[in-house]
């Protein structure tokens, strides 16, 4: 049945990623410009500013983790299968986010910009609203998994009962 909690949960935790392709992460800063990072490129803060760096695997990664969770969502018949994708899925995505926020501005920035004998200051855009989209995404995948294993429990007790 799609109309259970667990639903809502993956649902919402197959739209998060979808939002944090779009949003900028955050924001580097060197003598003579200032770049705008987001999941998919590394590129020039002004209109139209062409890409320096493209991070794709970010942005598949981000892609997999919602399309992990709409299999998980309509794969409802069984529920074993779902708390595999399901836990999959949380894997995935903290992967991604160490990628995302460790990887891409402390290893691959500064690789790029001591190739270009440039130092570079990196800072988060808006690291309040990009901090609660990452954590209520970790819950609802945590709360599907253990809804989901609520009803596993509860059709095994059922089953006992004939």
């Amino acid at each position: 049945m799609i109309q259970r909690i667990q639903s809502i949960f993956l649902l919402v935790a197959a739209i998060i990623p979808v939002v944090l392709l779009f949003i900028p992460i955050g924001f580097v800063n060197t003598p003579e410009s200032q770049f705008v990072y987001n999941s998919l490129v590394l590129k020039y803060n002004i209109p139209d500013g062409h890409a320096v760096i493209r991070l794709y695997y970010v942005a598949l990664c981000l892609l997999l983790c919602s399309g992990l969770s709409l299999i998980a969502l309509f794969s409802y018949k069984n529920r074993v299968r779902q708390i595999q994708i399901v836990s999959i899925t949380m894997i995935v995505y903290l992967v991604t986010l160490m990628v995302m926020l460790w990887v891409c501005p402390d290893i691959i920035f500064k690789k790029y910009f001591t190739l270009k004998q440039v130092g570079f200051e990196f800072q988060f855009a808006h690291k309040a609203v990009l901090l609660v989209l990452i954590f209520v995404e970790a819950l609802c995948l945590f709360f599907a998994n253990r809804f989901i294993k609520k009803d596993e429990a509860l059709v095994h007790a059922a089953d006992r009962l004939r």
